[in-house]
């Protein structure tokens, strides 16, 4: 399985029209899906570990590709059915300075800590097409019993009090109906 992935700012040229809006919008994901859910809004913990982060996710944090992180991998639902593969990766300072908040979390979403604190600045938001083979594709479909030709998904990096953390929230064709 291939680790690295190519990540660029977003161009709605290149991007599928129907999820052009979801990818570019910088508001909270949390908050919108809540209002475009027809079954409810859930969380679904898939896991919290201490792992190396991937190659790009290393780089676009600063961190050394030896240096371990805060993984939190969640699935973002309608109902029983996931709309969206999230993962969370938080360097080591970062959990440390703020770990109460990152272990009190359990099913709630990690939008609303991030969009209700002022203090929270996000970063640029970059996108990706995810293909079969590359670990975050892989990751996001494990749980599901479907495969596609690519996933689209963005990232973003959030401050917090100067710390660090970088979100990948992969879009699964079951948002739109496809």
């Amino acid at each position: 399985m291939r680790d690295w992935t190519r990540w660029h700012t977003p161009q709605r040229r290149f991007m599928p029209a129907e999820l052009a809006p979801w990818l570019m919008d910088s508001g909270s994901l949390t908050r919108r899906l809540k209002m475009h859910n027809k079954n409810g809004f859930s969380v679904k913990v898939l896991g919290n570990h201490w792992i190396k982060p991937l190659t790009d996710e290393s780089l676009s944090l600063r961190l050394p590709t030896s240096q371990m992180a805060y993984q939190r991998e969640v699935s973002l639902m309608d109902g029983e059915q996931a709309n969206v593969y999230a993962r969370t990766v938080i360097p080591l300072n970062t959990f440390c300075s703020m770990k109460q908040r990152f272990t009190a979390l359990g099913t709630k979403p990690l939008g609303e800590l991030l969009f209700t604190d002022p203090s929270v600045k996000r970063g640029p938001i970059e996108v990706a097409c995810l293909k079969p083979k590359q670990w975050l594709y892989e990751m996001a479909l494990l749980e599901e019993d479907y495969r596609v030709e690519a996933l689209w998904g963005r990232r973003s990096q959030f401050h917090i009090g100067g710390k660090i953390l970088l979100v990948n929230e992969i879009f699964l064709p079951t948002l739109l109906g496809n």
